[in-house]
């Protein structure tokens, strides 16, 4: 099969997860345009991920391996995710004593 002249053909992108417990490998791909706008959809799809902030998730190495058709590796994402809580302190005052009075 020929195509026709002028008819351009857009890649298939392959978008591969890795949490460093779980691996998700894409078997259908994406089409698009261009390597830039696999990037952009590589960096948005993490950038989904990590807004919910579930403990599984929580001090990893996030990552999506983009391949092109042929299989080969054309970029990687990663993004590191940490979560780290402060213990709540309670300061308490006493209120005479901000206010200057004192018992006599």
């Amino acid at each position: 099969m020929r195509i026709p002249r002028g008819v351009k053909i857009m890649p298939l992108y392959f978008f591969d997860f890795s949490d460093g417990e779980l691996d998700g490998r894409d078997k259908f791909g994406t089409k698009l345009p261009d390597v830039e706008a696999a990037a952009r959809e590589a960096v948005g799809a993490l950038a989904n991920i990590s807004k919910d902030v579930r403990k599984q998730y929580q001090d990893r190495v996030l990552a999506v391996n983009v391949r092109s058709q042929t299989g080969e590796t054309v970029l990687n994402v990663t993004l590191a995710l940490a979560v780290t809580h402060f213990r709540e302190t309670r300061i308490e005052c006493d209120q005479f004593a901000l206010a200057g009075t004192a018992d006599t």
